[in-house]
Parts: structure tokens; C-alpha cells; sequence
């Protein structure tokens, strides 16, 4: 892997690889040199990410084309046998009405009475149902907070709690102060 990067990021990673674990853990940022020094051995280390990403990223859409070529292959070849299967019940039970089933040392094949299957189209059924008297019971109505309105319309105290224009606490919310989030940006 390392023989992929620029000479001058492996030289980083190397000198970074080369530092005793107690040198790290001493290690202060105190100066622009330093900060500089850091900051170096962060773009190398991304873009060691990147290409270790990308050769694993390589290597996974050439297991996954594998395995996909291969699952359809081995579809392609059962559906054909459950196809054979599917004629031979037919005729059987073409030859004797009350056919049901079939046992081999590798398994059976049977015919089995199934249920209807009702396919919904909730959007128009619900609508119909709105429409025609019929929603209660039959439509389920989802009651949730709108989080985007709740936030214009109540005030949040330096305790972090919500309080209506009354100054009533508002029930169910808690607001967490938080502080400045560290943002590192390497230019790689």
C-alpha cells in the first residue's frame, strides 16, 4: 500500500511510524512550525486513507460484480428447474385432481391452496375512505411535534429550557448548550 503515495507523504508516514508512542503523548503545538508539522502529517494521512479506500473500494465492486454475475447464474438455473417442477404438478394434476404432493430423497414438491393477496394503493384507498365515512378505525392518523415550528415560536433560557411568550415552561424538551466544535480541514 505505501508504494502508492507521493514519496513526500510516505516520508511523513514513515517519520510519523518512526516516533516512539511516548514522544507522541509529549508532543505540544506551541508554535507555527509545529502547527505547520501536524498539519503535514494530517494530508499525509488522508491521503493514505484515500488510497487505502480506494484500492479496497476497487476491490469490492470486483467481489461484488462476482458475486452478482454469479447469483444470477445460479438464479437463472433454478428458476428453469422450479420451472420443470411447475409443469410436472400441472400434469399430475391434470392426471388426478386431488394431487397434492410428491416426495423424493431431496425433498418434495407440492401444490398448496393460498389465500387472495390484496395490493393497496393507500394514497387513493385513504383518500376513498376520507371521502365516504369510512376513515374511523380504518385510517390511523400519525400525531408527531412540527420540530421546525416549535423552535420560531417558543424561547430557550441560558438554562436551556423551553418557555412559551408566558414564560411557562414548555414539556418534553430539553435544549443542550453546546460548545465550539474543533473543525481540521488538510488541504489534500
Amino acid at each position: 500500500m505505501s508504494n502508492l503515495l507521493n514519496p513526500l507523504f510516505q516520508a511523513e508516514l514513515d517519520e510519523l511510524d518512526q516516533q516512539e508512542q511516548e514522544e507522541r503523548q509529549r508532543f505540544v503545538v506551541d508554535s507555527l512550525d509545529s502547527l505547520t508539522w501536524v498539519m503535514r502529517k494530517l494530508v499525509a494521512l488522508e491521503k493514505q486513507r484515500k488510497e487505502v479506500n480506494a484500492v479496497a473500494d476497487a476491490e469490492a465492486y470486483r467481489i461484488e460484480s462476482y458475486r452478482k454475475t454469479e447469483l444470477e447464474k445460479a438464479q437463472r438455473d433454478e428458476d428453469y428447474f422450479r420451472g420443470l417442477l411447475s409443469e410436472y404438478a400441472a400434469r399430475r394434476r391434470e392426471e388426478d385432481p386431488k394431487f397434492k404432493s410428491v416426495k423424493t430423497p431431496y425433498g418434495s414438491v407440492s401444490l398448496k391452496k393460498q389465500q387472495p393477496k390484496w395490493n393497496y394503493d393507500d394514497a387513493v384507498l385513504t383518500e376513498w375512505l376520507m371521502e365516504n365515512g369510512h376513515a374511523v378505525g380504518l385510517v390511523r392518523f400519525k400525531q408527531e411535534p412540527v420540530k421546525t415550528e416549535i423552535k420560531k415560536q417558543f424561547k430557550v433560557t441560558d438554562a436551556g429550557v423551553v418557555v412559551d411568550q408566558y414564560g411557562q415552561k414548555v414539556m418534553g424538551i430539553q435544549v443542550e448548550h453546546r460548545g465550539d466544535e474543533l473543525v481540521v480541514k488538510p488541504e489534500v
